[in-house]
């Protein structure tokens, strides 16, 4: 395949209308392989505890790609080199950004070293203690109504097993496999454990209708495995794990309760003695 075989073959991708999937994740965690149809496209991954400003960089540059155009500043993909191995065509594709687009590589670049150098000095126990934080900030954010507060010692041991359960079971994405030190968050309709971005388009996949649940399943309780509906919402966060499912209204209920109070003796006033006959008249 030639330059301009190449370069029809690329702009036939753009025209099919159709969504990017995620393919792989690197071993490192810092690049992903996307597809188009039949054609990949490698990117950089965005990291989890991105700042603000390396996010939206980064976003914007994987957008282009997909797309073949900037949303920030407007260029459009190009062609730099084109070469054949085993009939398969590998090009250097590239977009050529002003240099005041976030998404330029003399841009990007040195926010995104800078952040691997950062964490890469971070200790393990630092990194988790920060996904802990950013996952607690998560569940902060959605409605109270949807919350499920862990009250009791009962409840609180259930789902501590149900998540250890699932960590010796359930498979988990190329993300969480690369960097364990994020947010661990898991649908109980799929089983899979994803992390924040993978998870997003989960969401965005079921609001879709795409990735169905069958009626018993959608009206089984998570908890006591019950066929009880209505179901009422239910996210769960202990550390930086974070589930998302449905109740019945008893185990909803139950997992709400505030634990009893401690039997203590009942506090004297000041000034007073024990015993009833500690103060007798003369």
């Amino acid at each position: 395949m030639g330059e301009a075989e190449s370069k029809a073959a690329l702009a036939g991708v753009y025209s099919q209308g159709k969504e990017p999937r995620l393919v792989s994740v690197s071993e490192s965690g810092h690049d992903e392989a996307w597809a188009i149809g039949d054609t990949l496209f490698i990117v950089p991954a965005i990291p989890p505890d991105a700042s603000p400003l390396l996010e939206y960089a980064l976003r914007v540059r994987r957008d282009a790609t997909f797309t073949g155009s900037c949303s920030d500043c407007g260029a459009t993909v190009g062609l730099l080199a084109f070469a054949n191995t085993n009939n398969a065509a590998f090009n250097h594709s590239s977009i050529s950004h002003r240099n005041n687009c976030p998404a330029l590589d003399e841009n990007v670049t040195p926010l995104l070293l800078e952040h691997h150098r950062e964490r890469a000095g971070q200790t393990l126990e630092q990194q988790l203690k920060s996904a802990t934080k950013q996952t607690r900030l998560k569940i902060e954010s959605t409605p109270k109504d949807k919350r499920i507060p862990i009250k009791n010692v009962k409840f609180e041991k259930w789902a501590t097993k149900f998540i250890d359960d699932h960590l010796e079971a359930a498979s988990a994405c190329g993300h969480l496999k690369a960097n364990v030190a994020q947010t661990w968050n898991m649908s109980t309709g799929d089983g899979t454990w994803k992390c924040n971005e993978c998870f997003a388009y989960y969401q965005e996949a079921v609001r879709k209708g795409e990735v169905p649940l069958s009626y018993q399943e959608e009206h089984t309780c998570d908890r006591c495995r019950k066929f009880a509906p209505p179901l009422e919402p239910m996210m769960i966060r202990i550390d930086n794990f974070f589930i998302v499912g449905a109740m019945c209204s008893p185990c909803s209920a139950e997992s709400q309760q505030s634990p009893e109070p401690s039997q203590s003796k009942p506090r004297r006033r000041k000034g007073t003695r024990r015993g009833s006959n500690s103060r007798k008249r003369r």
